[in-house]
């Protein structure tokens, strides 16, 4: 899902970290602030552009400067295609020149215009970073997510499986807790996905049989971490006579699953009687940092057998 956000929520938020106050009547304020479009046609915040307008629109000093160049007429022009697209709200630079007939303009078409203490190029790129964190896409879904050895592993299976059970071992092995139950995805950039708690505290744990668990508690602050880059998926399922011959014996087949729009390395581990998972997914994780390292055991190991096959040949 995306995150929403009104001019007004927008002017509570960042008021102090923007250094804005209102130019125009407070109108406009139920506008909402639109993401980036897929196809292009507007991006989120920018200086002036009529071509490919933003929704939040800076104003400095050479924008300014243009529109002061052209008459009347021509700057309720331009503002007319504006209001017509993507436009939410105008924000002024310390460096822009006074535009009275602009503003004047804007309020009458219910558009909030903010003048901003801070020069051209840090308000863009202030508002952009703030932004980009309000708007960021998020996606809440239902495992565990712990890191071991560095990895943010997402733990995940059908209810009752022993996700839980699992954690528990790996945190009592020196591996940190980020979220059990409910995780909460977000894009931060193309292709990395961090995941956080959705709740206020991440310190507890439920394990059937056992009950809550404070985590904090039991194993040390060091047991705890608040986010985490998600770099692999473990996917627990459990082992029955059907499905085991349907795992891959070499592991040089790699499943991805999208999450957000980024492919995240997922391996199905089964889950039988006798089987320490603890220590396999550990063994995952390890193998995944090898894999990012540019080493992958499953080519190493045929490369050997071709290589053994040749000089058999050969004799």
């Amino acid at each position: 899902m995306s995150t929403s956000l009104t001019v007004g929520e927008f002017h509570q938020r960042f008021q102090k970290r923007l250094k804005l106050s209102f130019a125009s009547g407070q109108v406009g304020l139920d506008r909402e602030i639109s993401l980036e479009s897929e196809n292009n046609t507007h991006v989120t915040v920018d200086y002036l552009n009529i071509i490919r307008p933003s929704s939040v629109v800076i104003i400095g000093s050479q924008e300014s400067k243009f529109l002061l160049s052209r008459n009347l007429q021509k700057q309720q022009k331009i503002f007319q295609k504006l209001c017509h697209k993507s436009l939410s709200t105008i924000i002024l630079s310390r460096n822009s020149s006074a535009l009275d007939n602009i503003i004047k303009y804007c309020s009458n078409s219910s558009i909030a215009v903010f003048k901003s203490e801070l020069n051209d190029s840090v308000l863009l790129s202030n508002t952009r970073y703030f932004l980009n964190q309000a708007l960021t896409q998020t996606t809440t879904q239902h495992g565990v997510f712990i890191e071991v050895h560095s990895i943010g592993t997402f733990i995940i299976g059908e209810s009752g499986i022993g996700k839980s059970e699992l954690a528990l071992s790996l945190i009592s092995r020196g591996h940190r807790l980020i979220a059990d139950d409910i995780v909460e995805f977000t894009s931060i950039a193309p292709g990395v996905v961090d995941g956080i708690h959705p709740g206020l505290s991440n310190e507890f744990m439920e394990v059937r049989g056992v009950g809550i668990l404070n985590i904090r508690e039991m194993f040390g602050v060091n047991s705890i971490r608040r986010n985490k880059t998600l770099r692999l998926i473990v996917n627990l399922i459990p082992f029955t006579t059907e499905n085991s011959h349907h795992f891959d014996r070499l592991g040089n087949s790699i499943k991805t699953r999208s999450i957000l729009g980024a492919d995240i390395p997922m391996m199905t581990l089964p889950v039988a009687p006798g089987r320490n998972l603890a220590i396999l997914v550990e063994a995952a994780a390890r193998n995944h940092l090898m894999n990012i390292n540019g080493y992958n055991a499953a080519d190493d190991f045929i490369e050997r057998q071709r290589l053994a096959i040749l000089a058999n040949t050969k004799d």
